[in-house]
């Protein structure tokens, strides 16, 4: 396994397939555009421009938004003064960096408890602000290809963020009635793997976000599968798909 950006350009040409897993936060623009370039006649699961729309919480949210998916209000505030606008309108939102993973910054702010975090945004930031919808639990749906390969129910008893990183406590979910949802989401990305977060609404399901590059682990422990080589499988079914010119 090479880091994303060490691997030499004309490498990627040797392999049927290659599996994404990510990459640097702080790769500027142009490098990844060659970089993708590098990659242009390689099979890669996840496609990396996929993965930059997904890591993106606006605008993939806006993205499944307009496939018809059900998802939170959700809006992009960048300075002090609309952040503070939105919190009085919406009287309790979450409030999240643009970009990041593991339930990393995720913060549940109310009126009364603005004034306490504004102390620690700058004047100038990134960030998203979505309507909070109560829960007691979220859901995590790991999609591979067409279908969805297990799901869970994560419950956090000390803090809203309910990441298995974060110490969450997980339960089996059943996959029937999220699957369709999560593999539309996973599909309206143009992931083919994707950890798929709900929660329970009034409303129904809710997407609040898509990871282009979910962990396993507290899955594959808590279902008993071997998630990993699922997802290995996958990525060699594909490889001989697009070798022998039967890829749908």
């Amino acid at each position: 396994m090479k880091p994303f950006d060490e691997v030499p350009c004309d490498e990627f040409s040797e392999y049927d397939a290659v599996m994404l897993r990510g990459f640097p936060y702080n790769l500027d623009l142009v490098t990844f555009n060659a970089l993708t370039t590098c990659m242009e006649d390689t099979l890669v699961i996840n496609d990396p421009k996929a993965i930059v729309l997904a890591r993106d919480k606006y605008s993939s949210i806006k993205t499944l938004e307009k496939k018809g998916i059900p998802v939170p209000k959700t809006k992009l505030v960048r300075r002090r003064n609309e952040l503070v606008d939105i919190i009085n309108e919406m009287e309790m939102a979450v409030v999240k960096p643009l970009s990041s993973s593991l339930g990393i910054g995720v913060q549940l702010i109310t009126k009364e408890s603005l004034g306490y975090f504004l102390s620690s945004f700058p004047f100038r930031f990134n960030a998203i602000v979505q309507e909070y919808v109560e829960k007691v639990r979220d859901v995590r749906v790991f999609v591979i290809g067409n279908r969805a390969v297990g799901a869970m129910y994560r419950v956090s008893p000390v803090t809203f963020v309910t990441n298995y990183s974060q110490g969450a406590d997980l339960d089996p979910a059943p996959v029937r009635p999220y699957e369709a949802m999560a593999v539309k989401a996973t599909k309206a990305l143009g992931l083919e793997y994707a950890g798929v977060d709900l929660v329970e609404s009034p409303e129904g399901p809710k997407v609040i976000e898509v990871n282009p590059s979910p962990q396993w682990l507290g899955l594959s422990k808590i279902l008993k599968k071997d998630i990993a080589m699922i997802l290995a499988e996958y990525v060699v079914n594909r490889a001989r798909e697009v070798k022998s010119g039967s890829e749908r």
